[in-house]
């Protein structure tokens, strides 16, 4: 960790700009909300936290002072989104087992004895998905959308900085506020629900990083099919990745007996798609299971930084 980094609010500053800057070049070099762009989401996140409660130590602020009434809300409202999030990535596993449960049917049986089965499978698949993201779409408008960061025009960091000369721990906290917001609103499409011109759309920003950052993913959600609902992209990939298998096996029910060519062919073809499945669907299991150990690990050190803050205070 670089010590400029926490030893002063200039540091700190330079640090979330240059972080943002990391950010936006991971995003430009992977797929739009892959898994990879989401961690490190949420490891900015992470880091940025872990920053401020060291920063707070260096700057000499009155012990319980309003400040601390900040950091404290801020965090609380972290707490309260991540398990929110963490609650969406759990309820996948109900998706990930029953798809790679239907791939490993179809390596260990006759394929068409049991197409017809397998279909029925995949049907019943798609419908544990379309129930995954209803209940997403709940979570979003009944407990995300409640909370007051959600909808609130965030003070922009340039702004912090001009009225706080950098001297401030109120501009510090307005940034982290804007930046929290921001990184918020990616994993929530990318990992819960995204709905067109949701609310933390409105999230006023003029650092030029993040900016860019917003308005890339704002124009990736205009391209995407998927207008609405998961958008991580290992999620989107498993479930084409399901539907092509599902057209291959209707095709071969369907289809006549051919040569053995066309019997080859289809074969191949077949074991594609199965195997198409089961990398992407593996992907996306350990892919969630790695960004629900990181929340975990969040948890902890959101309980360490305020036990931390409040020592800080009654020692003083």
């Amino acid at each position: 960790m670089d010590p400029s980094c926490t030893n002063s609010v200039n540091g700190f500053y330079s640090f979330l700009n240059r972080s943002m800057e990391d950010l936006e070049r991971v995003y430009v070099s992977n797929n739009f909300m892959s898994v990879q762009f989401l961690q490190r989401v949420l490891c900015l996140l992470r880091t940025s936290h872990s920053h401020l409660t060291i920063l707070v130590q260096k700057l000499n602020l009155p012990a319980g002072d309003k400040w601390l009434d900040d950091y404290m809300d801020e965090t609380s409202k972290l707490w309260d989104v991540f398990h929110v999030i963490k609650s969406s990535l759990s309820s996948m596993e109900s998706f990930c087992s029953a798809a790679i449960s239907i791939a490993s049917t179809l390596d260990t049986h006759h394929h068409r004895q049991i197409s017809r089965q397998v279909i029925r499978a995949i049907t019943v698949c798609r419908r544990e998905a379309v129930g995954i993201e209803e209940e997403n779409r709940a979570l979003m408008e009944n407990r995300i959308q409640r909370f007051p960061f959600w909808s609130e025009q965030v003070t922009a960091m340039e702004s912090s900085k001009i009225q706080n000369g950098f001297s401030g721990f109120r501009g510090v906290m307005n940034s982290m506020k804007n930046i929290n917001s921001l990184l918020l609103a990616i994993l929530m499409q990318g990992l819960v629900y995204s709905i067109p011109g949701d609310a933390a759309a409105a999230v006023t920003l003029t650092a030029t990083a993040m900016v860019r950052l917003k308005q890339r993913v704002a124009v990736e959600m205009e391209r995407t099919e998927m207008k609405r609902g998961i958008m991580l992209y290992e999620y989107r990939r498993s479930k084409t990745a399901m539907e092509e298998l599902k057209a291959e096996l209707e095709r071969r029910w369907c289809g006549g007996g051919g040569g053995e060519e066309e019997a080859a062919a289809a074969e191949k073809g077949l074991r594609e798609r199965v195997e198409s499945v089961k990398v992407n669907v593996g992907s996306l299991r350990n892919g969630t299971e790695s960004i629900v150990a990181q929340i975990d690990d969040f948890f902890d050190e959101i309980v360490d930084g305020r036990k931390m803050l409040l020592d800080f205070c009654s020692h003083r």
